[in-house]
């Protein structure tokens, strides 16, 4: 009941953020992992607020314009409960790993041995991606955060069919306020193809990451 009402959730917000005219992308917070080693070092204010200006200028997180890959981006999104009630959320989003062609077969083949080889021309690609629920209105209903949340996008632009196979720690984790998981999405890619993964988030447009 909570993923349908989620799914039509998500598709009025989209439908409602279609309609804005400022670009919603300007919005989100960006951390970078030169951010993080600036932040180690103890950097100043004043270098953190230029960083977030460049980065809101940018875009970033766009097809034209992905997320750089172990970037940390931050995007909206809401939990309904079994009341259609929403509660806006903060879902901070990271890629971590990209694994394709044979080592990626070797892991999936192993996991499974009646997963179907890759056709001719194509490769299994895995991504592995973090989510953590840092901040949302709700402590008591939680966001789904899974594979199906996620496309692999060609580099010419063409939406890849999902893919049915048994993989090793496959991303399916549901996050209250404050929790984190990771695990791996798997696509079937033309071989050599500079694809990029796609989150659909409720704000509207989806975030896109570099995987390499």
């Amino acid at each position: 009941m909570k993923k349908s009402l989620y799914i039509l959730g998500i598709t009025t917000t989209m439908l409602l953020a279609g309609c804005g005219d400022t670009a919603e992308e300007n919005n989100r917070e960006v951390t970078t992992q030169q951010d993080t080693a600036k932040e180690d070092n103890n950097s100043s204010n004043a270098e953190k607020a230029e960083q977030k200006q460049k980065v809101e200028e940018k875009a970033v997180g766009t097809r034209s314009n992905p997320l750089p890959f172990g970037d940390t981006i931050t995007v909206t999104d809401y939990i309904y409960d079994d009341n259609s009630n929403s509660y806006k959320s903060l879902l901070e989003i990271t890629a971590l790993e990209m694994i394709r062609g044979e080592e990626a077969w070797t892991i999936i083949h192993k996991e499974n041995e009646f997963n179907e080889a890759a056709p001719e021309g194509y490769e299994y690609a895995l991504v592995k991606v973090k989510g953590l629920l840092k901040e949302s209105e709700t402590e008591d209903d939680s966001l789904y955060f899974s594979s199906m949340n996620f496309d692999f996008v060609s580099n010419e632009g063409e939406v890849y069919d999902m893919v049915s196979v048994v993989i090793p720690n496959e991303l399916d984790k549901e996050l209250y306020s404050g929790g984190s998981g990771e695990g791996y999405i798997t696509g079937l890619v033309r071989v050599g193809d500079d694809f990029k993964i796609s989150y659909e988030s409720s704000e509207g447009s989806p975030v896109f990451f570099f995987v390499q």
